[in-house]
């Protein structure tokens, strides 16, 4: 699973929040569906793959549980609306965006407060002692990752709601912009996305540098090559270390899993999806300065919807 609730905060954590913290409480953790026990996987440093959570092999989860039932549901939205279902989900496709900055939950009894904290929680959230599973209605999210899975994996639903601060477009359809090959200005606020390419990022103290798709040519021989591609300046001079890793690991592990993807036969990609300005004077170049505003994902975009202006393909 992809996610999980906090025992104790009762907040969903996506797994790759995991790579946040400092230690992380294996015990810590419960299906948002049915409240079973959830086991953090993957979560290490030196793991090369995206972190989730794992429930034991003899566990079952809860009949009619909701995130059990995730997985059917993505499969069936590949093909058709699913928006009744959508609805009621607290996460399969979130209403908006609302950044809150998260602060340490530090256990009881560490002196000094030390930040050896085995989760986070916003400002505004409410702890409860119980496991049982609670239903809500399609939420907020504090990062863009669940937007844009939800992109990918639910076409036929992309006019459903979607408030973005500062983003052009009122639903997922008008929301989000695909960059086109031939390099060019976009003076519209949008959710960017593009492949990510198989090159080595460089990278230093001041910012880590992304090459995405863009204009292409061919070399001596006659073989495709990127002439004019996009790049992604991500500004990281102030973050941590622990934000700086999100960031490096989710883009090493959707790069790693488009190999295996291709290797596979499949026509799966890795995305780069981003909220960034564009360089004036450049426009090869986005900056992104929150590492909350991209993700990498690997998945098999398609269109389903009637041409016009305004979908984000155009």
């Amino acid at each position: 699973m992809e996610s999980a609730r906090d025992k104790r905060t009762r907040e969903i954590v996506e797994a790759e929040d995991l790579w946040l913290l400092d230690s992380v409480d294996t015990e810590g953790y419960v299906c948002w569906g049915c409240g079973i026990t959830m086991y953090p996987a993957a979560w290490e440093k030196d793991k090369k793959v995206r972190a989730y959570f794992k429930k034991k092999r003899h566990i079952q989860h809860h009949h009619e549980c909701d995130a059990d039932a995730e997985s059917t549901v993505i499969r069936q939205g590949q093909k058709e609306s699913v928006r009744n279902i959508l609805d009621s989900a607290p996460g399969l496709m979130p209403s908006g965006l609302k950044l809150i900055e998260q602060r340490p939950v530090v256990e009881p009894g560490i002196a000094g407060g030390e930040s050896k904290s085995s989760s986070t929680r916003s400002a505004s959230s409410a702890s409860g002692e119980s496991n049982s599973p609670e239903r809500q209605s399609r939420r907020q999210v504090n990062a863009i990752r669940n937007i844009c899975r939800a992109f990918i994996r639910f076409p036929h639903d992309r006019g459903m709601s979607l408030n973005v601060p500062g983003i052009s477009g009122q639903i997922y359809m008008t929301a989000f912009k695909k960059l086109r090959k031939e390099v060019q200005s976009y003076p519209e606020p949008k959710i960017f996305y593009a492949p990510l390419l198989w090159k080595k990022f460089s990278e230093n103290d001041e910012k880590l540098i992304i090459p995405l798709s863009g204009e292409w040519g061919k070399d001596e021989a006659g073989k495709p090559k990127p002439t004019r591609s996009y790049q992604l300046h991500i500004e990281w001079a102030g973050w941590s270390k622990a934000k700086r890793t999100v960031v490096r690991k989710e883009l090493e592990a959707a790069r790693t899993e488009a190999i295996e993807a291709k290797g596979k036969g499949l026509k799966d990609k890795a995305w780069v999806f981003f909220i960034g300005e564009q360089n004036a004077e450049n426009l090869e170049i986005f900056h992104v300065s929150d590492y909350r505003l991209i993700c990498a994902i690997v998945g098999h975009i398609t269109y389903p919807w009637p041409s016009h202006s305004g979908r984000a393909d155009s």
